[in-house]
């Protein structure tokens, strides 16, 4: 049909990313069924077919859509061809709450081994020690707004390219590209991990008999504490700590915003630390969770680099970039 010509010169990496994630995924409840006994308020979407379904649309509509909105849709049709896969990340990451039980039983989690670590590494539990330590509900309070700003880095990496990089505007499209794409690699394998591989995390550690949250122990905070509770309390799930999404999925826009805009390395990497070091004070990860992090997010901005249809960015960040 004419209507699908030339939607090859519109596809991005990324949308093959959720084409591929989407397709692999939907397969998964199909080898348990009862996966879905996990989940809190089930709904009609709960189901294998259902489920199943709704991949398989998704991964339709990837592989057509965003192509077609940037072909016809200008500025407005481009920039819902960037955005679109982060907005996807929510309903990939809820999905969790069942496909982590897929191929192991609800509570079977990797901590044990992970609290073995930690306990060899530094002679006790970094995420327990600290924050006792250093009980000051302002330091919890600050902790708590470097952790809730990872839900912000994206948009910030976005308007460090727009707003403060000296680049042309096809080069600011390519480099928004650039971020989402290393951003969806990093997101999809991480939840990809977490099927295979559950490890629930410190803030989880009354379940697992080692000691209560935070606030059991009398250290309360004010306005990003309350709000990083409420979060949790409605939307975390057991099984998504390992690597920690937070640093890997944050350190992308880090790493571009530190390429494209100078002038703001200093507030943008003090922010990116604080909230390396506010998963562990915070209790949400182990140390653990936080290098390798680290050290995926480093790998997949490398790979795709090294290896993808993207050349590494100068250090002025001032040459054209391709996707």
């Amino acid at each position: 049909m004419q209507i699908f010509n030339g939607l090859n010169d519109h596809r991005r990496p990324y949308d093959w990313f959720g084409v591929i994630y989407a397709l692999t995924s939907a397969w998964y409840p199909l080898l348990n069924p009862a996966c879905f006994e996990a989940v809190r308020d089930p709904g009609p979407l709960h189901t294998p077919a259902a489920h199943l379904g709704l991949h398989l649309l998704i991964a339709a509509l990837i592989y057509l859509v965003p192509p077609m909105l940037r072909q016809r849709g200008g500025h407005v049709g481009r920039a819902l061809g960037l955005i679109y896969l982060p907005m996807l990340f929510a309903q990939f990451y809820g999905e969790l709450e069942y496909l982590g039980v897929v191929f192991r039983a609800y509570g079977d989690s990797f901590d044990p081994l992970l609290i073995d670590i930690e306990q060899a590494v530094f002679g006790l539990q970094p995420s327990l020690e600290w924050p006792r330590a250093w009980a000051w509900p302002w330091l919890l309070e600050i902790m708590e707004f470097g952790y809730f700003s990872y839900y912000a880095f994206s948009i910030i990496g976005l308007s460090l390219i727009w707003l403060a990089s000296r680049q042309t505007t096809p080069e600011r499209w390519r480099l928004s590209e650039r971020l989402i794409g290393d951003l969806g690699a990093v997101m999809l394998t991480c939840y990809v991990w977490y099927t295979f591989f559950p490890v629930w995390g410190p803030k989880y550690f009354d379940y697992l008999g080692v000691a209560g949250p935070l606030e059991s122990e009398g250290l309360h905070g004010w306005i990003f504490t309350d709000i990083m509770r409420w979060i949790h309390a409605h939307g975390a799930l057991h099984g998504a700590a390992f690597p920690s999404s937070h640093v890997a999925g944050s350190m992308v826009s880090w790493w571009w915003g530190w390429k494209v805009a100078p002038k703001h390395r200093w507030w943008l990497t003090a922010l990116w630390v604080l909230l390396c070091l506010s998963i562990v004070y915070c209790r949400y990860h182990y140390v653990v969770d936080l290098v390798c992090g680290v050290l995926w997010g480093w790998l997949i901005i490398w790979l795709r680099a090294r290896f993808g249809t993207a050349e590494r960015p100068p250090e002025d960040g001032r040459s054209k970039y391709s996707v």
